[in-house]
């Protein structure tokens, strides 16, 4: 049975162009033929379902293998130093203290200072930094690249990170801050760029590069960065 041109109610009996579409006789209306759509079979459906499983399937790698190399670049152990640097208490000393069965013996809880990760490949300004910060009694370790900063960050977490935008390979300084941000163990590290890299404002180190603070490289700017590390950590004192 021929269709029937839906505007004038014209039997259509020839066959669609090479466009697909159908001319009414009567009216002249161009209409598309619903045989020029390609019809959707089984077969496409299941192979739809098939790329969904198969990316699924990749995702699941892709965090499984995130999880190894975190787990392959953890220490085994912490060394005797580290454990007694953490320790939380502290024997109470025995000067002018009251021996009575009535004094109470409260432990003191001994603070761990609050230390910093640096990441620069650049040795003048990495100097500059690490003598600034050493200056000021902050507890800090380098890396001169990413690798070398997820190492870093394995082995134990900083109170602050601070980075370079500007380092190159093995692995930039956005995709390191990528990796810390998408790393459920670090996503509160407050992150501090030390860097060349153009930016206006903390509110373009926040929103466009992921970071919390930043300091630009030039005349006295390790002092700044020190200025603001410091500030870094009384904002987060808990």
């Amino acid at each position: 049975m021929a269709p029937k041109c839906p505007r004038c109610e014209t039997p259509i009996s020839t066959a669609p162009d090479a466009h697909g579409f159908l001319t009414c006789p009567g009216c002249g209306t161009r209409l598309r033929s619903v045989q020029s759509a390609p019809a959707v079979t089984q077969t496409d459906i299941h192979n739809v379902i098939t790329e969904i499983h198969d990316l699924r399937r990749m995702q699941a790698e892709i965090l499984q293998m995130q999880s190894l190399i975190l787990a392959q670049l953890k220490s085994p152990a912490r060394s005797t130093a580290e454990a007694v640097e953490s320790s939380e208490l502290r024997a109470p000393s025995l000067d002018n203290e009251d021996l009575s069965d009535e004094a109470p013996k409260v432990p003191r809880v001994r603070r761990r200072r609050k230390s910093a990760l640096v990441v620069d490949d650049d040795p003048e300004t990495m100097k500059a930094a690490v003598a600034a910060l050493e200056q000021a009694q902050v507890p800090l370790r380098t890396a001169t690249n990413g690798n070398d900063a997820l190492a870093a960050l394995a082995e134990e977490k900083p109170d602050v990170l601070v980075v370079d935008l500007a380092i190159g390979e093995p692995m930039p300084g956005k995709d390191l801050i990528n990796m810390v941000k998408s790393t459920m163990e670090w996503v509160d590290i407050p992150i501090v760029f030390y860097t060349r890299h153009p930016i206006e404002s903390r509110e373009e180190a926040r929103s466009v590069h992921g970071g919390d603070e930043f300091v630009l490289k030039g005349p006295g700017s390790a002092e700044a960065l020190v200025n603001r590390v410091i500030k870094v950590f009384q904002q987060h004192h808990s």
